[in-house]
């Protein structure tokens, strides 16, 4: 299950092994089961090959609910897009501190209670390293643009005058008799 969800098989192997190993049977609560990575692994490639599981590996598995919801994963991806934070855990900590609110208008509530282990679950750090480094790009291409806009209005301050010339009127003198 953990496998079909996009968790490589090495990983969810390892995790499951390590839950079961060393465990008592129900049946028979002086005996332990002794299970390794690679016992998962050779089931699971007999079965992937022939189909067939042994009744053995055959486990009713629910998967747990998860503790954090979309809506506050779009609001965290929004605060990760709308500055530069130096870390996925700092971020987390500044924005679940907050309630899971940032910007104007928003009044902090209690904070979220949402560990950064359930957060890292489901948000990849990549992702948002990657929105970090469109972040230093936009704030670069921003500076430049602040110096050729600086440049160029020198440069027109440099040709043209503040004011425009004085327009001289001649005065016609208009007699009525």
């Amino acid at each position: 299950m953990r496998i079909n969800h996009g968790e490589r098989s090495q990983k969810s192997f390892r995790r499951v092994a390590k839950y079961y190993d060393g465990r008592s049977f129900k049946c028979n609560p002086k005996r332990h089961l002794s299970l390794s990575e690679q016992t998962l692994r050779r089931a699971f490639a007999r079965w992937k090959h022939g189909g067939e599981l042994p009744a053995a590996f055959r486990i009713d598995y629910q998967p747990r609910r998860p503790a954090i919801t979309a809506p506050v994963l779009v609001r965290f991806t929004n605060y990760c897009a709308s500055q530069q934070l130096p870390s996925v855990k700092s971020a987390w900590q500044k924005f679940s501190a907050r309630g899971g609110s940032f910007g104007r208008g928003q009044h902090a509530s209690k904070p979220l209670k949402i560990s950064y282990g359930q957060l890292r679950y489901h948000f990849p750090a990549a992702d948002f390293y990657l929105m970090q480094g469109e972040l230093k790009a936009i704030q670069a291409a921003q500076t430049k643009l602040a110096q050729l806009r600086l440049k160029v209005m020198a440069d027109i301050r440099r040709r043209l005058p503040d004011r425009p010339p004085r327009r001289r009127v001649k005065k016609e003198l208009h007699w009525e008799i």
